[in-house]
């Protein structure tokens, strides 16, 4: 599991132990990646349908799941493990924290969990190819995504406006989990604002 982190993320490089006894007002802790296409003239994000046989059937959600104190060294490893499970891709930098979103899950047996979800902005190894000696961004199609059919049936590689539209209405083209799952719409969208504010500063440092 090798991969590299911003250095302004280096708190979440404590042991995921030590991150979660931190934060007892919780009963667990999940994390989500935003991945990007940056090969076509506006990023694009993955998105996940999940299989009509799981929880949320047929909603989109970006990679991710629960951490486990027994698989995940960090808060992070969970980032790289749950999207190598779900996507397929292996995770080659964490940029930055899109998001924090807490809940109370109401179980059948009348117990109730409090959870909270990191969501992160990654980049996986496999969007970038080097050709002639050059890095270059891989065809968006190209990008070899591999789905757990038992968790996920398809997925899309979803433009702003499509996000947008899902958000602000119910016949959007993404059916995108309830509002008690994390604000995941919001989330999509706060993304896609970050990728762009990125890209304008990387265009601004050129021009100098």
């Amino acid at each position: 599991m090798t991969y590299t982190v911003a250095s302004h993320l280096d708190y979440f490089k404590v042991p995921l132990a030590d991150f979660a006894a931190a934060r007892p007002e919780f009963d667990g802790f999940a994390v989500g990646g935003y991945i990007f296409s940056h090969a076509d003239p506006t990023p694009r994000v993955l998105l996940l349908q999940r299989a009509l046989t799981d929880s949320m059937p047929g909603c989109w959600e970006c990679p991710g799941g629960a951490s486990e104190l027994e698989a995940d060294g960090t808060l992070l490893d969970s980032v790289v493990r749950e999207i190598l499970e779900e996507s397929g891709l292996h995770v080659s930098h964490i940029v930055d924290l899109v998001a924090v979103d807490c809940w109370a899950h109401h179980r059948r047996n009348g117990a109730t969990i409090r959870l909270s979800k990191y969501s992160f902005l990654v980049e996986v190894r496999e969007s970038h190819q080097k050709s002639a000696g050059n890095w270059e961004y891989v065809p968006t199609l190209q990008i070899p995504v591999k789905l757990d059919p038992l968790e996920h049936q398809q997925f899309e590689w979803a433009t702003e406006e499509h996000a947008q539209l899902s958000v602000q209405s119910t016949n959007g083209r993404y059916k995108l989990p309830l509002g008690h799952m994390g604000h995941q719409g919001r989330n999509i969208l706060r993304a896609f604002e970050m990728i762009k504010e990125r890209q304008g500063k990387v265009s601004g440092d050129l021009v100098q």
